[in-house]
C-alpha cells in the first residue's frame, strides 16, 4: 500500500481494538473505574496488544468500524488503497497530506453508559473515571489527532456513543464532526462533502430514516473484527422505552452474506465466531415466535465452515427461549455444549415489576402478556439451565416512578433464580431522551429497598462466580487463568466478607434512620 495515499483514517481507541485474549466479554472491564488496582491488573491481562499487519494496519478491529470500511469503498468514492483501518500508535505511518478524514468509532466516550455510570464517575459505586473514557480521551487529545486537526483533516465520531457529544463537548476536545446513527449511507455522503470542501464543521448529523440501510445495504466485512464478532440481525422492534437498539428497526441479514463474513474473519485467524443480534432467537422473522427452522439453518450453516473453532452469541432474549425451548435445546446439540463448555449471553431482566413492565416495556414479553413476565424469566432461566445456556443478565435501578414494591417484586425474582448458572447485573437507568428523572447515586441514595436487593444480586453472583470464571477463563493463556482465578479467590475469599458487613451496617443503618 502506497502510505501516502491514504484520503481516510479508521480508528478506535485502545479498549475496542484489542481481543480481550480471544475472550470477547473481557471487554467490560473497561467500564470499570481507572486507578485501581484490582481493575488495572484485570484489564492490563486480559487486553491484547493490538495485532497488526506489517505496514500498520490492524488486522482486527471493532466490527462498526469494518462496515464503515466496507461502506467507503463499496460506494466508488475510494478504492481500497485510500482507506485504511489502523491503531493510534500507526496513524503517523499512513497520515500525509492527501488525508481529509480521520473517523473514530466510539461506544462510551464519556462513560455515561449504564455500566460505565453504575461503577464510575459521579453516580456510580467508585467516584473516578471509567477506564475507557479514559482512553477515549487519550486518543482524542492526542497530538497526532489534533495536529492533524491543525493541517485541515476533519476528525469525525461515530459509533454507539456518538449520542454523548453534543456541541459544548465536541469544542471541548478537537472534535468537527458527530455521527449520531447507522453510519453505512450517510458516512461516504459526509466524507465526499468533506472531499469536495462543502460541508460546514463543527456539525452533529443524525441519521435520517431514509438514511438507514437495508439488510442487503449492510455490505459484507472486509477484515477481522474484535471477537469474532459477525452481524446477522440489526435492531429489535420491542419498543422497551429506555433502550438504543430499540430505536433500530429489525432487519435480517442473509445467511450467504453472514457466511461470506464469517469466511473473512477465518481468513484473519479469527476462528471463534461471536454472532450479533439484539435476539439471536428472532432471526429470519419479525415475528415475536422464533422461526426455528431458519435459526437452526443459521447456526448449522455457520457450524459447516470447518475452520471455525466455536460459535457463540451476544444477546438472546429471555421471552424467545421461553416460547421456543425446542430451538435452544436444537442449538446446544449443534454447538456440541455440556456443563463446562457452555453458550453465556447477555439478556435483560430489568425489573420483577409487573407495573414497570406494562409501563415501559410492554412488548419485552411477547408473545406473552406483561403479567407473565416472571414466570417468562424463570422458565427462560430453566430452559437455559437443561440446555447449558449461561444468562448474564441485568436489571435496571431507578426507572422513573419506581416505588418500593417494584424492587421487592425484582428481589422475589432474583431469588427464585439462584439455583440457575447465572449473572445478574444491577445497572442504573440512563435516560437517552428523558431527563426529568432525577439521577439517583448507586450508593448513597440507595433506600433500603435497593440496599436489599444489592445484597441478593451479590449472593446470587458470589454463589455462581468461580463456577463460571473457571469454565470461562479454560481456554485462556496460562497467565490470564491464573491471574482471573486469583482475583476470584480474592473476591469470594476476602471482599465477600468484607461487602457482607458493609450490608450489613448499611441495612442496620437505614432501619435505625427509618426507626424501624
Amino acid at each position: 500500500m502506497d502510505s501516502y495515499a491514504c484520503k481516510v483514517i479508521l480508528t478506535s481507541d485502545r479498549t475496542l481494538m484489542s481481543n480481550y485474549s480471544n475472550s470477547l466479554f473481557y471487554g467490560f472491564i473497561s467500564t470499570a473505574p481507572k486507578g485501581l488496582l484490582l481493575t488495572e491488573i484485570l484489564f492490563k491481562v486480559t487486553f491484547n496488544k493490538p495485532r497488526l499487519y506489517d505496514d500498520g494496519r490492524a488486522i482486527l478491529a471493532p466490527q462498526g468500524l469494518r462496515r464503515i470500511e466496507a461502506a467507503l469503498i463499496k460506494s466508488n468514492l475510494l478504492s481500497k488503497d485510500e482507506v485504511v483501518v489502523t491503531t493510534l500508535e500507526n496513524i503517523k505511518n499512513f497520515i500525509s497530506e492527501k488525508t481529509k478524514v480521520i473517523g473514530i468509532t466510539t461506544f462510551d466516550p464519556l462513560g455515561k453508559g449504564p455500566a460505565s455510570t453504575t461503577l464510575c464517575g459521579p453516580y456510580g459505586i467508585v467516584h473516578r473515571e471509567s477506564i475507557n473514557s479514559y482512553y477515549f480521551r487519550e486518543l482524542i487529545t492526542s497530538e497526532i489527532i489534533q495536529g492533524a486537526r491543525r493541517n485541515n483533516v476533519k476528525v469525525i465520531i461515530g459509533g454507539p456513543g456518538a449520542w454523548q457529544l453534543g456541541y459544548s463537548e465536541m469544542e471541548e476536545l478537537g472534535i468537527d464532526v458527530v455521527v449520531e446513527g447507522e453510519g453505512e449511507l450517510i458516512f461516504p455522503r459526509i466524507v465526499k462533502s468533506i472531499l469536495d470542501d462543502s460541508l460546514s464543521t463543527p456539525i452533529r448529523i443524525k441519521t435520517r430514516n431514509d438514511e438507514i440501510p437495508s439488510a442487503d445495504e449492510i455490505p459484507p466485512l472486509l477484515g477481522g473484527t474484535v471477537g469474532g464478532l459477525v452481524e446477522v440481525s440489526r435492531g429489535c422492534g420491542r419498543g422497551c422505552g429506555f433502550c438504543s437498539p430499540n430505536m433500530r428497526r429489525l432487519r435480517h441479514r442473509s445467511i450467504e452474506n453472514i457466511l461470506k463474513d464469517v469466511e473473512t474473519n477465518v481468513l484473519c485467524d479469527q476462528r471463534n465466531i461471536c454472532l450479533h443480534a439484539e435476539d439471536i432467537l428472532r432471526y429470519g422473522t419479525h415475528s415475536f415466535i422464533p422461526n426455528h427452522d431458519k435459526v437452526v439453518e443459521l447456526f448449522k450453516s455457520v457450524k459447516s465452515i470447518r475452520e471455525v473453532k466455536s460459535i457463540g452469541i451476544s444477546h438472546a432474549e429471555l421471552a424467545s427461549i421461553t416460547s421456543s425451548p425446542s430451538t435452544v435445546k436444537e442449538i446446544t446439540e449443534i454447538l456440541e455444549l455440556d456443563k463446562h463448555n457452555w453458550l453465556g449471553f447477555q439478556t435483560g431482566i430489568e425489573t420483577g415489576s409487573i407495573s414497570l413492565i406494562e409501563k415501559y416495556m410492554k412488548f419485552k414479553p411477547a408473545p406473552f402478556k406483561p403479567n407473565e413476565w416472571r414466570n417468562v424469566v424463570e422458565s427462560a432461566f430453566s430452559i437455559c439451565s437443561d440446555n447449558n445456556w449461561v444468562p448474564a443478565a441485568t436489571l435496571i435501578v431507578n426507572l422513573p416512578g419506581e416505588r418500593e414494591d417494584d424492587v421487592i417484586q425484582t428481589i422475589e425474582l432474583i431469588e427464585n433464580l439462584k439455583p440457575y448458572r447465572s449473572f445478574i447485573v444491577p445497572l442504573l437507568y440512563v435516560p437517552l431522551f428523558d431527563n426529568s428523572c432525577k439521577p439517583m447515586r448507586f450508593l448513597e441514595d440507595a433506600k433500603l429497598y435497593h440496599l436489599e436487593l444489592y445484597r441478593v444480586l451479590w449472593r446470587h453472583n458470589m454463589y455462581w462466580l468461580n463456577e463460571l470464571a473457571r469454565d470461562y477463563s479454560k481456554n485462556n493463556n496460562s497467565l490470564v487463568k491464573l491471574v482471573m482465578m486469583s482475583v476470584v479467590k480474592l473476591i469470594t475469599k476476602y471482599i465477600n466478607r468484607r461487602v457482607e458487613e458493609g450490608f450489613y451496617r448499611a441495612i442496620k443503618q437505614s432501619l435505625c434512620m427509618n426507626n424501624i
